[in-house]
């Protein structure tokens, strides 16, 4: 009981302060971080809402919202959003992943690159993988090199189940 009373109140008085020690930790929950996530303002302000985590952070299912803030005057998602929504998720997932193995490291995207396959006009769901073998990899490059450097795919899928982005992102 103690503890939740000391989690209420730092959350209260310094709720960023609490987050950003919890993003670091191992026991920061898949909807403690979908919370976090979806309360940050560049993902409100671009419409990007993080629809489920999985348990073990190696699925992360995202939702690009199409609305008057994010198109642009051809009423189509601007690219900036739509790289935006790319961006983050790989390294969330890989230091979520890693420290769960008890490795505790950061990531950052180096790179990414998006193809434009046909326009955005409706909500785009984007699906964020780590197999099991891609997170192995990551390990051993991790223990032996002390450094990870490595490409990662996505596709955007609008409404009616087409393609209408493929992305890779270097983390």
């Amino acid at each position: 009981k103690k503890i939740k009373t000391d989690t209420i109140k730092s959350v209260i008085i310094n709720p960023v302060k609490y987050f950003i020690k919890k993003y670091h930790s191992k026991n920061l929950l898949p909807n403690e971080l979908k919370f976090m996530l979806n309360c940050w303002f560049p993902f409100i302000a671009n419409r990007i809402r993080v629809k489920s985590i999985s348990e073990n952070f190696h699925r992360i299912n995202v939702e690009l919202i199409y609305s008057f803030w994010n198109r642009n005057p051809d009423k189509t998602i601007w690219g900036g959003c739509l790289s935006s929504a790319l961006d983050p998720f790989y390294q969330i997932m890989l230091k979520q992943i890693m420290l769960n193995r008890g490795i505790v490291t950061d990531f950052y995207s180096k790179s990414i690159h998006v193809n434009f396959i046909k326009k955005v006009q409706s909500n785009l769901t984007l699906k964020f993988r780590v197999s099991e073998e891609d997170a192995d990899l990551v390990q051993i490059e991790l223990q032996q090199n002390n450094k990870y450097s490595g490409w990662f795919h996505i596709k955007g899928l609008d409404s009616n189940n087409n393609i209408c982005i493929e992305g890779k992102v270097e983390v």
